[in-house]
């Protein structure tokens, strides 16, 4: 198989497996997702604190407050009953930035949403089944626009409660590795199955390069010095060898007159 052939098929392989393995880590991170967004810094609680790190110092959005049920107004009032069966106290909160609306009234305390600007109110869309899947609802949120410091709570009914920026953050690096993983392999195995298909062809059609070398004996110096030359006698016996040749030259006569002439 020609060298260049090879190269471009193992090249081919690489690729591909590069691009397979980016797909896996992709397909991993769909498992990652879903864990971030399930991640509660209270599970199943009625008490507890919890800190918040306010990195950029412009504030941060806060806590969510989670409750099994479902909504529905049973007493018809036009308030979600997990709502006004669950009371949620702060009992402790960092300060707040005042140039968020509505943060210097709320003060960083509890305060009942299901949508933002509906509050609790019962009405088909003021619902939030984002944590339907454990059976969930969301009944409000705490510390909204707190600088960095702890937050405490006390609930008279067992909360779920979610960091909402550090759930934002790990979702954001896990869509990031996730679209990276799909983009690298999808990517790679395209650019995998070209090479091997160029690979392929040129196994196909081309020669094997390695030159042939013919083999030429060393030339006899002798043989080539002797080229062209008469070759003595192998016989030194002054007998057997050839007698030289002679020329025959007759003198001239001047017995007899010329014959021709005047």
């Amino acid at each position: 198989m020609h060298t260049a052939a090879k190269v471009i098929l193992i090249l081919g392989t690489a690729f591909t497996l590069l691009g397979i393995g980016g797909f896996a880590i992709g397909a991993g991170q769909v498992d990652d997702i879903d864990d971030s967004w399930n991640t509660f810094e209270y599970e199943g609680a009625t008490n507890g604190t919890i800190f918040i790190e306010d990195t950029d110092g412009a504030g941060d959005v806060g806590l969510t407050f989670w409750v099994k049920g479902v909504y529905e107004d049973k007493d018809g009032d036009d308030t979600w009953d997990v709502c006004q069966n669950t009371n949620v106290t702060i009992t402790e909160s960092p300060d707040v930035n005042n140039s968020w609306e509505w943060a210097e009234i709320l003060d960083g305390d509890f305060y009942n949403e299901v949508q933002p600007n509906q509050r609790c109110d019962a009405a088909d869309k003021n619902t939030n089944n984002d944590r339907q899947g454990k059976g969930l609802v969301k009944i409000g949120r705490a510390c909204w626009g707190c600088y960095s410091g702890n937050v405490s709570f006390e609930s008279n009914q067992t909360v779920w409660v979610t960091y909402d920026e550090k759930v934002g953050e790990e979702i954001g690096e896990d869509v990031g590795i996730l679209i990276l993983g799909f983009l690298g392999g999808f990517g790679g195995i395209c650019c995998g199955i070209l090479f091997l298909i160029i690979g392929g062809i040129m196994a196909l059609t081309m020669n094997d390069n390695k030159e042939q070398v013919m083999y030429a004996p060393p030339a006899n110096n002798m043989m080539i010095a002797n080229q062209g030359m008469v070759q003595p006698s192998t016989y030194t016996n002054p007998e057997h060898m050839a007698a030289p040749m002679t020329t025959h030259m007759s003198a001239p006569s001047f017995d007899e007159p010329n014959k021709g002439g005047l």
